[in-house]
């Protein structure tokens, strides 16, 4: 399996005049939540004419400094991740949800000692009156503050678990398809997945890159699409997610479902081929 990952980070051209594009460092090269937007933009960009080639930041960078070098053209060429109005006026999207809007499907984190505070027989005012925490810069942590939630921000990612683990919130929210991996480095620190609560908002992830490289926004979206009209899209996708989603089993979770003012108007919503619907 390491082998197959590891392909995707190995991309040969014919010759020399292959185009970089530089995106963030990631934090494993086994790690799906990261390798999987590399393999989807590699094959969008082999659709292309053009010859591209990826190539990592020397460093790995937080979500928001990444945001800012991808702004001034500084480092990098391409990052993925979760839109907002803000985020696109400052970057271009290619407007094509890369994990299927799963990003908006939330299970929480809790300590092991924790789950019948999030009992099936809760009311969701019960959910939503208690501490939670995410990343400071993170628009989830916005989203669910804009929804009435108690929201502690985190500087640093392990931050979120030491906050758990110490009792200063009630639980950390991850994505539905983050959260499998985590749990499982987490058992040491008695950290477990919650088994009966889903939070929900409409949401896109979607790979972002500088508003004046139309070229490079220009050639993601035209393999992007290709893929999604081939079927090939949602095949990389299911090879990676499918059995963490067959885990999780989202529509047997009670549902707490938010607005997210953050939404852009042209989130294409309505295009029922690019989301994943929990039956």
């Amino acid at each position: 399996m390491i082998r197959i990952i590891l392909l995707y980070f190995c991309l040969f051209t014919a010759s020399g005049a292959a185009e970089l594009v530089r995106y963030p460092a990631i934090a494993h090269v086994e790690d799906p939540r990261s390798v999987y937007p590399l393999a989807l933009l590699e094959q969008a960009l082999a659709q292309s004419e053009r010859q591209y080639q990826l190539q990592s930041s020397s460093e790995r960078m937080s979500k928001s400094r990444s945001i800012v070098f991808l702004k001034e053209q500084a480092e990098l060429d391409v990052l993925w991740t979760m839109t907002s109005v803000e985020r696109e006026l400052d970057l271009q999207p290619i407007r094509i949800p890369i994990f299927k809007g799963l990003s908006g499907y939330r299970i929480m984190l809790i300590r092991n000692d924790q789950q019948a505070k999030f009992s099936a027989s809760a009311k969701p005012e019960q959910i939503r009156r208690l501490v939670y925490a995410q990343g400071h810069d993170w628009v989830d942590a916005k989203v669910l503050q804009l929804n009435g939630f108690s929201v502690i921000g985190a500087a640093g990612y392990d931050n979120l678990f030491s906050m758990l683990e110490k009792g200063r919130v009630d639980a950390v929210p991850r994505n539905a398809l983050e959260i499998a991996d985590e749990a499982a480095l987490l058992t040491e620190r008695n950290i477990m997945t919650e088994q009966n609560w889903v939070l929900y908002y409409p949401t896109a992830s979607y790979f972002f890159v500088n508003s004046a490289n139309e070229q490079l926004a220009k050639d993601i979206e035209n393999g992007l699409r290709k893929m999604v009209a081939d079927g090939t899209f949602d095949q990389l996708f299911y090879q990676f997610f499918a059995n963490h989603l067959a885990e999780l089993k989202l529509d047997k979770r009670q549902i707490i479902k938010l607005d997210n003012p953050l939404l852009p108007a042209q989130t294409p919503i309505k295009d029922g081929r690019l989301w994943y619907y929990p039956q």
